[in-house]
């Protein structure tokens, strides 16, 4: 890079294209400011990406990534024409700002890419990859399209490919990707996008990625390769890999031995990183004794730092929490308001708690039907605890006749499913002598 950029614009490109980072992608932005201040050409076309596609995680700015390019055009960037075109800006007077033509441009990036230069690589492959070389320059007919689409992929692969083993992380993603996910004209193949990305270990700082390659390995049945990759996200600080090994150890299902306790120590080391999923999973051995002893108010904390951090799921145990008063105050005001929020997010939800508050009215008005309902279908999901719900409506009659033997059946349900409480339910009631049952 330092063949064709300032030391300026090369530190800010390494800090934004070349490390993971994101706590350092505002000094990469402000060194490109500094670039551009400098009026050094090739600095607006990566300013300009920044603005037109959120580089560098700056807000998108449509008008100021075309007044940059147009200013890098004036100067004399060829990367900018082609940054330009590749954001559907070379219009108006960001192409009358040119001298020569895209084609001068493209050959010009050409030449820096040839050269060894990572970022226009990048540029090139990209030029490759989304068409517009299909579009602009080689206009296949119809019959022709897919042949220089492949071409074209295999291209954009090769580019791509070089400006990665340069340490470019877009390059890295788009490489991978293609061939992982089979996509513009790459022949799908997991197992060649991994061979190759495990070659990039040591030249590309992939710590986005161990994520992923864990999920894939796992799904492959490579579990030595996944925890390799857990074990080694863990060494690097990547809270997600962390969370991975634990889950791992929690289910034992994934090529290592069953340990709750070292998942849940696991699963504290990624909570105490920030890691949301790291404390909800944290809770979830909390609350249910996985590894530790029963511990509701240190589920609570947990779950409840999950949800202030944005997971989802935890939802649903805060839920739980506030319905039965585990490590907080009961509170069918709040269990009823994360059921909503889960319903409104079409995502799973403790039907038999929401059906218990709406044939109670507890936090919600009074719905019996609904309630019955609800009941009914987390029962037919083989839930205990609706099983028991039920019961008790039939032996009480909220919102349907009292039915004592529909009431024992109910309670029997629950009790095989060891509910607490089902079992002394059964024992109120007693057989007739023909068969019945009825109070004792």
């Amino acid at each position: 890079m330092e063949r064709y950029y300032s030391d300026t614009l090369c530190q800010g490109l390494r800090l934004l294209y070349f490390q993971s980072d994101p706590s350092q992608f505002a000094e990469g932005v402000q060194l490109l400011e500094t670039a551009v201040a400098n009026e050094e050409p090739h600095a607006f076309y990566f300013l300009a990406r920044c603005y037109g596609w959120g580089d560098g995680n700056v807000t998108s700015n449509e008008k100021k990534a075309k007044k940059l390019s147009k200013r890098g055009i004036e100067l004399g960037s060829s990367l900018c024409v082609l940054g330009a075109d590749r954001m559907d800006i070379l219009k108006g007077d960001v192409k009358n700002a040119m001298t020569g033509t895209l084609e001068d441009a493209f050959n010009d990036v050409m030449s820096m890419a040839e050269s060894g230069e990572p970022m226009a690589q990048y540029a090139i492959g990209l030029f490759y990859f989304w068409g517009d070389m299909l579009l602009n320059f080689q206009k296949p007919s119809r019959e022709d399209f897919a042949k220089y689409e492949k071409e074209n992929a295999a291209q954009a692969l090769k580019w791509f490919r070089l400006s990665a083993a340069q340490g470019c992380l877009p390059s890295f993603r788009n490489a991978f990707n293609s061939v992982r996910n089979g996509v513009n004209g790459v022949t799908k193949d997991l197992e060649e996008a991994l061979r190759w990305a495990e070659t990039m270990d040591g030249k590309v700082d992939m710590r986005d990625y161990y994520h992923s390659f864990i999920l894939e390995y796992q799904g492959l049945k490579r579990h030595a390769d996944a925890i390799r990759w857990c074990e080694r996200g863990v060494r690097d600080g990547v809270s997600v890999c962390i969370v991975d090994l634990g889950l791992v150890y929690l289910y034992g299902d994934r090529g290592a031995k069953e340990d709750d306790a070292k998942a849940l120590q696991l699963f504290n080391m990624a909570a105490d990183a920030g890691d949301a999923y790291g404390c909800y999973n944290a809770g979830r051995c909390y609350y249910n004794g996985w590894g530790c002893a029963t511990d509701y108010n240190e589920a609570f904390r947990c779950f409840d730092q999950a949800y202030q951090r944005g997971h989802q799921a935890v939802k649903s145990y805060l839920a739980q929490c506030y319905f039965w008063g585990r490590g907080t105050l009961v509170n069918y005001e709040m269990a009823v308001r994360m059921m909503n929020r889960l319903i409104s997010e079409n995502q799973d939800y403790p039907k038999e708690l929401m059906g218990y508050c709406c044939l109670y009215g507890q936090g919600i008005s009074a719905d019996m039907i609904r309630g019955k309902r609800l009941l009914e279908e987390a029962a037919q999901a083989n839930n205990g605890q609706a099983w028991m719900f039920l019961g008790d409506m039939y032996d009480k009659a909220v919102g349907v006749a009292e039915d004592i033997s529909m009431a024992v059946s109910c309670y029997q349900k629950a009790a095989d499913k060891k509910i607490p409480g089902a079992s002394e339910a059964l024992g109120r009631y007693k057989k007739t002598l023909f068969g019945k049952w009825k109070r004792r």
